[in-house]
């Protein structure tokens, strides 16, 4: 594989122009005029003033105006800055300011973005998701050195820091081929559905990027909501793949005895957090497979292990470690644990990045000689196959967006009465989960499980808003200080 993803996506495109590249609404789209849509956004940001080592942020859902805007940025030695289209927060421009953006392309559905951005003083233009990128009066930031970055993640840890991933051109590549070789089933003649937003990592590089670098068709929709229409794009455009979250399974086939199975299918991928129970069984009755977990991290690229195929699921695991990293699971004082027992994973490896954006104190926290500490608690067997006992940076999906519970807690910890924060997602039947947080007040204080739950409302949109509280006298740690959550959900 050639390492510039652009590269390669135009060269697929101009080999094959008659080939079907995008489904979009209904009807597919040609690798040639995904083609003539990349030249049209190339040529619209060089009229901009955009140049080698800028940075243009994408807020908008899954759509043809993202994927080829991205191409165009990448032809034009630039990184894309992905972001989500519905977050509320205030922090969003402060973020992008942090990221030093030239401008951000924002959909036109996305009602009052555009002028919050600008009153912000980041440059922000309207989008026709079907069109090229328009005009826009970018400001130049500072460049980077190299054209290498691909992409920046926003993520974000443990006290709610937000972080930028710095994710490169040979990061995805490399992975990618990791994939490809270890899932040996997919092939030119699929469909995959592009469906997980792809201001997420794990959507862009295996829902987005995959398919265009590979030659593999897709089916992109702008959200899996409502189910009924992505049902009904699966069938109809002939889909044979389906990467997803918990969520997204739960809701596709959560809509009772109506759902027709499915014959095409052959291959569900299923990661960012545990199976909702029952799910997999519910899954081989409609697609006629059992999903396949997985594991990954914005830091890794968004896959760090997999399970290769439904004859080597092992219950209980989220996949086996991809061949392009290492791992190693350690005690607390760094020494080396042996298999199947509980420990930190750490990973190194050339699809991991190599530390957060411009922030080399937070980096050095996190990457050491070349390796990355996940902070993750897990057991690794001989094989490679990883079973997550904890997670540090927990995500939560509520209501089909991905919460990092860090903000969160940071945001209730924001509160003078209150010490200590931790926030865990808990299912709700076929929606997914909602955030609860335990609490440890300040000496002296009066609050209630309702004054903390009204004041996260008041500070959070309402699907981060926690909707149950308990107060305890301590949380639950290890000797490094570390909460143990999974202790949290037996209170």
């Amino acid at each position: 594989m050639n390492n510039r993803l652009d590269e390669m996506i135009m060269h697929g495109c101009a080999a094959a122009p008659a080939e079907p590249c995008i489904w979009w609404r209904g009807a597919w789209w040609s690798r040639g005029a995904f083609h003539e849509m990349i030249t049209e956004c190339e040529e619209n940001l060089v009229k901009c003033g955009f140049s080698a080592g800028q940075r243009l942020a994408l807020v908008m859902p899954n759509s043809p105006i993202l994927l080829a805007s991205c191409v165009a940025v990448w032809r034009l030695g630039g990184t894309v800055v992905p972001v989500n289209p519905q977050l509320k927060y205030p922090s969003v421009p402060e973020y992008l300011k942090s990221v030093d953006v030239f401008g951000a392309i924002v959909s036109k559905e996305a009602t009052g973005v555009v002028d919050a951005l600008r009153e912000s003083g980041i440059p922000a233009e309207g989008a026709d998701l079907g069109d090229a990128v328009p005009i826009i009066e970018g400001i130049t930031g500072i460049p980077d050195p190299d054209s290498s970055i691909a992409a920046l993640f926003h993520t974000s840890g443990a006290g709610g820091v937000v972080k930028a991933v710095p994710i490169t051109h040979d990061n995805i590549v490399t992975l990618l081929e990791s994939i490809m070789k270890v899932i040996s089933d997919m092939n030119e003649d699929d469909v995959i559905l592009n469906a997980i937003p792809n201001y997420h990592s794990l959507g862009f590089v295996v829902g987005g990027i995959m398919p265009l670098a590979s030659g593999i068709q897709q089916v992109l929709l702008p959200s899996f909501m409502p189910p009924k229409n992505t049902l009904a794009a699966i069938r109809s455009a002939g889909v044979t793949i389906i990467p997803a979250v918990p969520i997204m399974l739960s809701i596709l086939l959560g809509r009772g005895k109506d759902i027709i199975p499915m014959s095409k299918i052959k291959l569900v991928f299923c990661g960012g957090g545990a199976l909702i129970p029952g799910i997999a069984e519910r899954a081989r009755e409609v697609f006629g497979v059992r999903p396949l977990s997985g594991y990954g991290l914005t830091e890794a690229s968004s896959v760090l292990a997999v399970t290769p195929s439904e004859g080597e699921i092992r219950p209980g695991t989220s996949g086996r470690i991809l061949p392009c990293f290492d791992a190693r699971v350690v005690d607390s004082d760094g020494n080396l644990l042996p298999f199947d027992t509980d420990g930190r994973l750490w990973i190194r490896g050339k699809a991991l990045a190599k530390g957060y954006y411009r922030a080399p104190d937070i980096s050095s926290e996190r990457f050491r000689d070349d390796w990355f500490d996940t902070q993750d608690i897990v057991r690794l067997d001989e094989a490679g196959y990883i079973t997550i006992v904890s997670t540090t940076v927990d995500t939560i999906m509520a209501e089909g967006m991905p919460v990092y519970t860090g903000e969160i807690e940071a945001v209730l910890c924001s509160h003078p009465q209150i010490a200590k924060a931790a926030v865990i997602g808990v299912p709700r039947k076929n929606k997914g989960e909602y955030p609860r947080a335990y609490i440890v007040l300040e000496e002296g204080a009066t609050l209630r499980p309702s004054d903390i739950i009204k004041y996260g409302r008041s500070k959070l949109p309402n699907y981060k808003a926690p909707r149950s509280a308990k107060i305890l006298p301590e949380l639950p740690a290890d000797s490094l200080g570390k909460v143990l959550k999974h202790e949290l959900r037996n209170l």
